[in-house]
Parts: C-alpha cells; structure tokens; sequence
C-alpha cells in the first residue's frame, strides 16, 4: 500500500464529502409572491447549487477508488530489478 496516495484519497474523499454537505444543507429557498426576476434568479441559484454538488459527490468519488486502488499498491524495493531467469540448457 502506497501512504501518500491512500491519504491524497482519503483527503479527497474528506474534502468532497464535508462539501457535499455543505452545499446540501445550504439550499437556495423560495419565497411566496416573488417577482418573474426572483424567479429566474432562484431557479439559477438552484441549477448551480445542484452542480457544485454533483462536482463535490464526483471528488469524494474518485477519492474513494484512489484509496481504494492505493490498497492494491506494492512497493518496489530499490535493489530488486527483477529476477534473473536460468535456462536450461538444450539436449540433442
């Protein structure tokens, strides 16, 4: 398992999680007896609020498959080039 890359995943999922509910709990409200202006801008506020949260559910996601593919990691050790293949030798 590679350290770096497992906390560069949970961070991402950290960062775009605690978005994620940020953007949640902070939606745009309507208001009785608004304006066709209000209206548009309302429904604006909405559309981008509801894409930064998709951005954000997007980051915690490919935060989670790079800790999840970090797991899988192996280390190479700096001595090891490969290991050296004998043959047999051919018999007539």
């Amino acid at each position: 398992m590679d350290k770096r890359i497992f906390l560069l995943g949970v961070t991402m999922m950290a960062a775009g999680g605690l978005s994620w509910f940020y953007f949640n709990s902070n939606q745009p409200m309507a208001t009785s007896g608004m304006t066709e202006d209000q209206t548009s801008q309302f429904y604006q506020s909405v559309a981008v609020n509801t894409g930064l949260q998709n951005i954000t559910g997007m980051v915690a996601g490919l935060g989670f498959f790079i800790a999840l593919i970090s797991i899988g990691l192996k280390r190479r050790k700096k001595g090891e080039a490969g290991k050296s293949i004998t043959q047999k030798p051919a018999q007539t």
